[in-house]
């Protein structure tokens, strides 16, 4: 096994994780090294499972977590879009079960692995997890939840999103925005942003209802630690011209923001809030459509907005999509039953 902290760029793992991630579905082009490794896990290690011809199968971003007295290995990388290991997209679950069968991969994988959050209905988790169970590894699983997403080419063609009410409600919005100081919408990516642009989001962030959560909830900027892996994965110039966020400012205050990755025909919406001194107004609101429309502009043709409430998602023309699954593989299958008792809690 290729265990590395920090791989440098011209590592032969690292490169064969990115020519993966680029033979893999477009969707899931953002696999690459870099996504793994930025997440600065000193249990962090890398792996390529070849074929009997020593192509290149599939390719192992692991970290170590504890699940109850055990230490098992998992996808590393950020939750959203999803967890992931890249696979060329004509891979099939026979040919990876006879490389995942080699003892390379047996011992990168260990007794017990996690796969997930992943989407469930994504064919590369459906052939990884085939190829596992007729490897040798039994496979617990346990529901998330369920996607919402937007499908722009419909939601434009149906000629009513949004709706002209909606556009004069916004209309309003900003209105009563600009009584406080002039509105102005900037766009950042990956390649452009300053860290002047990340200190506004986390500034954001911080005056959010999630940053009055307590332990600071899930910000993705706020948290020093979560903003240093967005920073790290834009070190590759290809996952950083994947990013790209939105900022409204009221004035000299910026009062929403989106932030989201971009591959394939999908824009992932990862993040967006507002500053509640704002709430009356729904900045936040206005940045979505704002967002949602500019990646409909650049051809893009959905939106995928990950889990949570779908009242208001559902209003802006979000529907429920595919479920999200948490995915644990045991080799012994005395200790996959014990562990399936304590996964589907």
């Amino acid at each position: 096994m290729n265990a590395l902290s920090h791989p440098t760029e011209g590592d032969a793992t690292g490169s064969a994780i990115d020519a993966l991630a680029h033979a893999d579905d477009p969707r899931r082009a953002f696999l690459r090294e870099r996504w793994f490794s930025a997440v600065d896990d000193p249990s962090f290690r890398t792996h390529i499972v070849e074929g009997s011809e020593g192509r290149p199968l599939l390719g192992l971003g692991l970290v170590s977590r504890s699940f109850g007295p055990l230490s098992i290995a998992q996808a590393a990388g950020a939750y959203w879009p999803f967890r992931g290991l890249p696979m060329p997209g004509d891979t099939s679950a026979k040919t990876l079960a006879e490389a995942l069968r080699q003892r390379g991969a047996r011992e990168a994988l260990g007794h017990a692995w996690r796969l997930g959050p992943v989407i469930a209905d994504d064919p590369a988790v459906g052939i990884l997890r085939q190829a596992a169970v007729d490897a040798g590894w039994h496979c617990v699983e346990r529901p998330v939840g369920s996607l919402f997403c937007l499908d722009l080419v419909a939601l434009r063609a149906s000629g009513s999103w949004p709706s002209t009410k909606g556009k004069q409600k916004d209309r309003w919005r900003i209105r009563q925005l600009e009584k406080t100081g002039p509105v102005s919408i900037t766009t950042y990516t990956g390649i452009d942003w300053s860290a002047e642009d990340r200190d506004a989001i986390a500034q954001i962030e911080a005056a959010s209802w999630v940053g009055q959560l307590e332990q600071g909830g899930d910000t993705k900027f706020h948290d020093p630690d979560l903003r240093r892996y967005w920073e790290r994965v834009s070190e590759d110039p290809a996952l950083a011209a994947m990013i790209r966020g939105h900022i409204l400012w009221v004035g000299e205050t910026p009062a929403a923001f989106t932030f989201g990755l971009e591959t394939g025909d999908t824009r992932y919406c990862i993040a967006n809030n507002f500053d509640r001194q704002f709430n009356k107004f729904s900045p936040g609101r206005v940045l979505l459509y704002h967002d949602f429309e500019d990646a409909a502009d650049r051809g893009f043709a959905r939106i995928d907005w990950g889990l949570g409430d779908g009242g208001y998602k559902s209003q802006m023309g979000a529907h429920e999509d595919a479920t999200v699954v948490d995915l644990l593989f045991v080799r012994n299958p005395l200790l996959a039953r014990i562990a399936a008792l304590l996964w589907r809690r």
